[in-house]
């Protein structure tokens, strides 16, 4: 059988699995058991439509999810997961998606189980999911497109975050991080996600972003895959099977004020140095983010952000790492503060 023949069998597989199975709700990451493989977080930017200067515009992850606990092993069902949601203000009323998977589908196939999705308000604790059906398409980057959810453009408004998970099955080993990373100029660029062929075992999802203003074609966030093989090693180093990240606590200390921009100081702990993307959020004013900044080795953990002026009355402040390849994400205690 051709890759091009093989490819359309696995579209044709997982539409089938989609339009005959009644979707069930989403569990949101923090509720789901086990714990979630987050990979890279990407965005792109506009111009707040209230200040003229430049945001965050949407902001999107993806990550993996094994039932177990520990790196699935080859023919055991696991799920592949997106999310992106609109943070910043833009003038427009909100933003057109169209998120693609883009992988090895000849080392994947698709078991008898509902694909999962939802719309929700970004800071919403008991979040509601529709049972409609999804259509898949190729999508522009010939990955695996979900066009619509109950026959409409996916839309998001400012604060919403729409979610997906895919059960999918390895056919194969996977070995994630000893693999090449869709690491191309194209995919930080926003222009398109990353080749198969160059992306090694990480799954990649492209997500089409339209009607913002943002600087960006396509968000695409990407995470390692794992998977055990017949002699239970996932190749590239699980640790004897187990997940191949550390856990991360974050704490967060603010000195802020409603008229001037204030300061936050984000700790994060882990075994291994912690890299990669904080960001503070106001989840009193839909999930807004108030301060960004990366975490490098030589922060020692520890990053002092500028926190941009809140305004008067209540809100609730999160900060939030991201996580890395090597470090699992982390948040914060929420706080709640009252600005006069």
């Amino acid at each position: 059988m051709t890759p091009q023949n093989r490819k359309r069998k696995s579209l044709l597989a997982l539409g089938a699995s989609l339009l005959t199975a009644s979707l069930l709700a989403l569990a949101s990451p923090a509720q789901a058991a086990g714990e979630w493989q987050d990979g890279s977080s990407e965005s792109d930017t506009i111009l707040d439509c209230w200040t003229g200067q430049p945001s965050t515009g949407v902001t999107a992850n993806v990550g993996w999810w094994s039932p177990t606990g520990e790196v699935p092993k080859v023919g055991e069902p696991f799920l592949l997961h997106g999310y992106i949601g609109l943070v910043g203000l833009p003038c427009s009323s909100g933003v057109a998606v169209v998120p693609e998977m883009v992988f090895d589908e000849t080392a994947f196939g698709y078991p008898d189980e509902p694909v999962k999705w939802g719309i929700n308000a970004i800071d919403d604790p008991t979040p509601t999911f529709s049972t409609d059906p999804v259509e898949l398409t190729r999508g522009p980057n010939n990955g695996i497109a979900i066009a619509s959810v109950n026959g409409q453009a996916i839309t998001l408004k400012r604060g919403q975050i729409f979610e997906f998970q895919v059960p999918v099955v390895a056919k194969r080993a996977l070995k994630g991080t000893a693999t090449p990373a869709p690491s191309c100029y194209e995919r930080t660029a926003g222009i398109a996600p990353c080749p198969v062929a160059t992306s090694g075992d990480h799954l990649q999802v492209a997500f089409q972003v339209a009607g913002h203003g943002g600087n960006k074609t396509f968000v695409t966030p990407y995470v390692p895959l794992f998977a055990a093989g017949a002699d239970g090693g996932a190749g590239g180093g699980g640790g004897g099977g187990q997940l191949g990240k550390v856990p991360s606590t974050t704490g967060a200390t603010y000195k802020v004020s409603a008229r001037k921009a204030g300061r936050a100081t984000v700790t994060v702990r882990a075994a291994s140095a912690p890299t990669g993307q904080v960001v503070v959020r106001d989840l009193a004013r839909n999930g807004r983010v108030v301060a960004r900044g990366t975490l490098t080795a030589g922060h020692h953990g520890v990053l002092r952000l500028k926190v941009a002026k809140l305004g008067k009355g209540k809100h609730r402040l999160v900060a939030e790492y991201t996580g890395s390849t090597g470090v699992q994400p982390s948040s914060a205690a929420v706080q709640k503060l009252r600005l006069k």
